[in-house]
């Protein structure tokens, strides 16, 4: 197991002096003007042996590498993986989390940098500027100071080819409906799981047929998780990952029994540790189902004929996972009312939006999106917003960005959704009421998972959820006390 996968935090040790990059993240999405930012970077520890000649990831002579990572790839989806060396558990991945303002040394610099390019950062012990480094998904960090950030480097092209999905086969259409079935929706589950994502589609017994993410917090976020962490599989339901960002995902990390399922998940611009990761569960079994750029929507009908969800590629740029993912619209028929499920997508990049939702899970934790991403209206009949965010959460070093922002909630209300006893200035420092659903309290309440149903809100707590004690080793965690 690659160390930046350890369930109890160990991760890899210290940081690197010298490491290849790509911007994972940044908040705001939108970061130029903020007067406070956090740029995440994704990187590898460039001075690492496999990066040299011969070596399992050679960047100066693809001829010579000792594994051919075609054939390797060929291989896990085909679940008969190459005998050798497994050049992902042997990778070295840190996160490099920057955090600048407007004047610092830096800012112009990182606003400049796309999702796309490849960097070099040089990391010391002392200096002027600190940064935080994460050596695992649930590691503490460690600090360091920023020597200099390299853009246009020379390696990029042959980093590209090292790190990319070229290698993974697009699954068909009717692959990725025929993963999906359930006799009927009649919940929807938004699971408390931290500074993360992940939203369960129950039937009428309680049991999670389809996924939307299975993520939680993770990095500076990671102490905002539920422990333990797992879900519920009385089902064999499949995991529809709206983008590779490891919060929508990570939920895997403390939970065995989700590794080898089926995960279906777009074709993007990823790199270093989303490729580590799906080698992790294509190694544990999984089926891995890569929706590529066509069709733009799938619609598939659930077993009663009288629902459907429409999974859709999002709009954004290719190069931004957030708004370039997997969205859902779930309908139901009898009511004529639907489910729209966003990912970290903002409004304007998901298409025509449903125009009687009964549930919105909001974009991004309550991320500002921005001015282009405009809710739907609310509807004058039962309607829930769903904000998934952890306890407390931080966004960079204080004073960083918290979700939900103002800016989210404002949006919102704009389009008439009312926040009941979210102040102006302080969204999340209380148990929403009215229209507004959340899974947290700041500073460090979990307020477990809320259910909304098509026409009335549910009957609560569920008595099916949790399905094992905490502590024990098998079975969901998730309490589903919120309706």
């Amino acid at each position: 197991m690659n160390p930046i996968f350890s369930p109890i935090g160990e991760g890899w040790p210290s940081f690197p002096r010298r490491s290849y990059g790509k911007l994972d993240q940044s908040e705001p999405i939108a970061p130029k003007g903020a007067s406070v930012a956090v740029f995440c970077f994704d990187v590898v520890d460039a001075d690492w042996s496999g990066f040299g000649d011969g070596g399992l990831f050679d960047l100066g002579s693809v001829p010579r590498l000792k594994i051919d990572h075609t054939k390797y790839w060929q291989g896990l989806f085909k679940h008969n993986p190459i005998v050798g060396p497994d050049p992902y558990d042997q990778l070295p991945i840190y996160r490099v989390e920057i955090t600048a303002s407007p004047g610092d040394a830096w800012f112009d610099a990182l606003v400049a940098i796309g999702e796309d390019e490849w960097v070099t950062i040089e990391l010391d012990d002392s200096g002027h500027f600190e940064v935080d480094v994460f050596g695992g998904l649930l590691a503490a960090a460690v600090t360091a100071s920023l020597k200099d950030v390299q853009r246009f480097i020379p390696e990029a092209a042959a980093l590209d080819a090292a790190f990319s999905m070229d290698s993974f086969p697009d699954a068909t259409s009717s692959e990725i409906s025929g993963a999906i079935s359930a006799p009927s929706f009649d919940y929807l589950i938004g699971f408390d799981v931290g500074q993360g994502a992940a939203v369960g589609l129950a039937d009428a017994n309680e049991d999670v047929h389809l996924y939307f993410d299975l993520g939680g917090g993770v990095y500076r976020n990671a102490p905002t998780r539920p422990k333990p962490l797992r879900f519920c599989w009385r089902v064999d339901a499949a995991i529809v990952l709206s983008h590779w960002d490891s919060d929508h995902w990570s939920g895997e990390l403390t939970d065995p029994q989700a590794r080898s399922r089926t995960w279906i998940a777009p074709r993007q611009s990823i790199t270093k540790k989303h490729l580590a990761f799906a080698n992790r569960i294509l190694k544990a079994g999984a089926t891995l189902l890569i929706w590529g750029t066509a069709p733009t929507t799938l619609r598939i009908s659930l077993a009663s004929g009288r629902q459907s969800i429409e999974l859709r590629r999002c709009t954004g740029p290719a190069a931004l996972r957030n708004g370039s993912g997997i969205a859902a619209i779930v309908e139901d028929a009898s009511s004529g009312k639907q489910w729209l499920l966003t990912g970290d997508a903002g409004y304007h990049e998901i298409g025509t939006l449903p125009s009687n939702p009964s549930a919105i899970v909001v974009p991004h934790h309550g991320a500002d999106m921005g001015s282009s991403s405009i809710p739907p209206s609310r509807p004058i009949a039962y309607a829930r917003l769903l904000y998934s965010f952890g306890p407390g959460n931080q966004h960079g070093r204080k004073p960083g960005v918290q979700h939900p922002t103002v800016g989210a909630m404002n949006a919102h209300r704009t389009q008439s959704w009312d926040h009941g006893t979210w102040a102006g200035s302080t969204p999340g420092t209380s148990v929403a009421t009215r229209d507004v659903l959340a899974t947290a309290q700041h500073p460090g309440t979990h307020l477990d998972g809320a259910t909304i149903g098509w026409t009335a809100s549910p009957t609560t707590p569920f008595t099916s959820l949790p399905c094992a004690a905490p502590g024990a080793p098998i079975g969901c965690t998730g309490a589903v006390k919120q309706a």
